[in-house]
């Protein structure tokens, strides 16, 4: 006779993630061996797992190969979906790498005074077979900084040694890292509106990269002599003068995911225009990005100008057209990116015996 099991999953309300109540998970554990050899097993990854299984450089090369899949016609991608409530909202975002035979949900809340929270479910999408639950705020940290990395590597200078980075938050920590590695970068100058933030940036990160970071008083002083620009904050406005900007930068903003945000001015996006505009989702940038929705309206540039970052990828158009052009990568954030990322940490858990797993009934089985 099978073991009765909990009922549900719960929340542990202290962690700031969700998580599988430890009862279950102990449950689980223990009984594992005494369910049906047909039953499926769903992998349970916690943010610990995640955050062990791989590492910003993985990750960036991960993300290139999703944009490279986009342009070949092999990654179909949903644009992020908002459900608003009274006390908080929740997102979804899915798509598909079919040459891998994955597809999977990224699902998050934000609230106000609980903050953010993200699950990620990969499936099997030759077999519908559920292969794995990750808490994923890990996850969405690496791959949004990967993006902006694999976004440089596809259209920055190859002799990029200089940038500078605007926003001091969480997410402001992988775009550098991630930076960092799709050039050799030798000087990061960091801007915030807050001293203290800047300076606290400063030294929290100075041993996380070889790049000597340096924080910068004004915009204009983060903008000179860089060859990349990186923009990662909730800013309404823009953050810097495009006048400022000096030939053959390539400006990467990556913060604003709605349209009511925005990080760069008209300016900006009147020289980008001579040169390349490249954005992860065309689709999704007319819905959610501030950025290039104010511009067009504006006539700055027109959607015709807009290509999508996996043309590049896959080979179908250069980057840049040369050394002194400036151009534009409007990161917003794609499903697509969270399912490589997603699949290889699924494979590595499972060749290294990492994570929880989660026995399930019904539909969720494995075809048989």
């Amino acid at each position: 006779m099978k073991p009765t099991r909990p009922r549900s999953l719960s929340v542990d309300e202290g962690s700031g993630a969700d998580v599988v109540d430890c009862a279950l998970l102990k449950f689980y554990s223990i009984n594992l061996n005494r369910f049906g050899p047909k039953e499926a097993r769903v992998l349970y990854l916690g943010e610990e797992e995640v955050k062990g299984l791989i590492k910003m450089p993985e990750v960036v090369d991960l993300v290139g190969e999703a944009f490279r899949a986009q342009g070949a016609g092999l990654a179909p991608n949903q644009p992020r979906r908002r459900l608003h409530m009274p006390k908080g909202a929740l997102q979804v975002m899915y798509g598909g790498l079919s040459d891998q035979g994955y597809f999977g949900l990224k699902a998050y809340t934000t609230f106000p005074g609980i903050g953010v929270r993200f699950i990620f479910l990969l499936w099997n999408s030759e077999t519908a077979e559920l292969l794995a639950l990750m808490e994923a705020n890990i996850l969405g940290q690496l791959r949004t900084g990967a993006a902006s990395g694999a976004g440089a590597r596809l259209m920055a200078r190859e002799d990029a040694r200089v940038a500078g980075l605007f926003g001091t938050g969480t997410q402001a920590r992988s775009q550098l890292e991630a930076l960092c590695c799709a050039r050799p970068l030798e000087r990061v100058k960091v801007y915030s509106r807050s001293g203290e933030k800047r300076e606290k940036f400063v030294d929290r990160m100075k041993d996380r990269v070889t790049a000597e970071l340096v924080a910068v008083e004004t915009p204009a002083e983060a903008v000179k002599g860089c060859q990349i620009v990186c923009t990662m904050t909730t800013a309404r406005d823009h953050v810097f003068d495009g006048a400022d900007l000096e030939p053959g930068t390539t400006v990467i903003p990556a913060g604003s995911n709605r349209v009511t945000n925005r990080e760069v001015d008209d300016e900006t996006f009147r020289r980008a225009a001579k040169g390349r505009i490249a954005t992860d989702d065309l689709k999704g940038a007319k819905i959610e990005s501030g950025d290039l929705v104010r511009a067009v309206s504006a006539g700055a540039v027109t959607w015709g100008q807009v290509v999508e970052i996996g043309q590049i990828a896959a080979g179908s158009m250069p980057g840049r057209g040369s050394a002194d052009e400036i151009n534009m990568f409007l990161s917003q954030g794609v499903a697509i990116e969270d399912v490589a990322i997603g699949a290889e940490l699924y494979k590595r858990a499972r060749a290294q015996g990492v994570g929880q797993d989660l026995p399930v009934e019904g539909t969720f089985k494995k075809a048989t």
